[in-house]
């Protein structure tokens, strides 16, 4: 349960560090500029690996699920209703709440899995193996800046979770009208689920999580003397 909760912990730190850090780093460039349009600019032109991942999740989950799929943008916008900036879209047809949240959280998913994966093939390949992925002092800035940009862009937004309340509405009431006619659902075996294998899994994924939070902590630092001049 404690390598649970850790996990869950880091990913939180990630979420509310990537809020702090995109603010930080818009200050900066604005700062830099003096331009809100071109500070947004140079901040979409940063996370664009990012925003290209967080977009095509969103398609490809669509698509996956038989939904309906337009336009993929990657270039910023200015939301003038929200008074905020779109760095993508995917335009994604009707369908029930179900997919819509699936498709919503799709990034957050795949975003997850590709920083563990990229963590696991740059630090715990054997040196003959990690080679052939990585083998420059550039390769391994490669992976970090692709796991900072992924990290900071692979949470949901409000947009995304458009179908999560009605989701959560629905859930409600069938689990009610389950209750009042003497539905039970099945206990869950917590000794299945925390095994020592899956327990192993979530220890390597708390210490590949360590990396995007470093990251994120690192940036962080170096951004506020940088402001200041």
């Amino acid at each position: 349960m404690l390598y649970l909760a850790l996990f869950f912990l880091q990913l939180s730190a990630i979420y509310f560090l990537s809020r702090r850090l995109n603010h930080e780093l818009i200050q900066f460039f604005y700062h830099l500029t003096k331009s809100k349009s071109w500070a947004v600019y140079l901040f979409s032109i940063v996370f664009l690996p990012g925003t290209f991942i967080h977009e095509i999740s969103h398609f490809l989950a669509a698509l996956f699920l038989l939904v309906p799929v337009g336009k993929l943008e990657i270039i910023p916008q200015f939301d003038e209703l929200e008074k905020g900036v779109e760095l993508g879209s995917v335009s994604i047809g009707k369908t029930d709440p179900v997919r819509r949240f699936l498709i919503g959280i799709a990034p957050f998913i795949f975003g997850t899995g590709l920083i563990l994966a990229t963590t696991y093939l740059v630090f715990m390949n054997p040196p003959a193996q990690a080679g052939r992925f990585i083998d420059t002092k550039w390769g391994l800035v490669f992976a970090g800046y692709a796991i900072f940009c992924v990290g900071n862009s692979m949470f949901a937004s409000k947009k995304d979770l458009e179908g999560a309340f009605t989701l959560a509405i629905f859930l409600l009431i069938a689990f009610s009208f389950a209750y009042v006619l003497g539905i039970r659902i099945p206990a869950v075996n917590f000794e299945l689920i925390f095994s020592e294998g899956f327990i192993n899994v979530l220890r390597i994924a708390n210490t590949f999580l360590l990396v995007p939070v470093l990251l994120d902590l690192v940036v962080l630092f170096l951004l506020k003397p940088l402001r200041r001049r």
